[in-house]
């Protein structure tokens, strides 16, 4: 497989793991959950804790050892961010 389609998969997959999923029942099990041959190693619930989820944040680390296309021990972070209207709320005058 395509080393940046495998990528794309990964970050689709940090929107469907942890909480308001798009999918459900795609649990997260540290070491043992694996997408093709990489591994989700940690999560931002497991290293942040829930004050992630306050702003919108989640991410998966991913180890890549035995992926075609990375060398034993890279890890992938995959990501997603937050569709929050925060600027409504900025204390500092940002758009309104």
């Amino acid at each position: 497989m395509d080393r940046n389609l495998f990528l794309a998969i990964l970050a689709m997959d940090s929107y469907n793991r942890g909480y308001g999923v798009g999918i459900k029942d795609l649990d997260v099990n540290l070491n043992v959950t694996k997408i093709g041959n990489a591994t989700i190693r940690t999560d931002s619930v497991t290293e942040i804790g829930a004050s992630a989820e306050s702003t919108g944040f989640y991410a998966l680390a991913y180890d890549m050892t035995g992926v075609e296309g990375f060398s034993a021990g890279d890890t992938v972070i995959a990501y997603r961010g937050t569709d929050a209207n925060f600027a409504a709320s900025d204390r500092n005058g940002g758009l309104q």
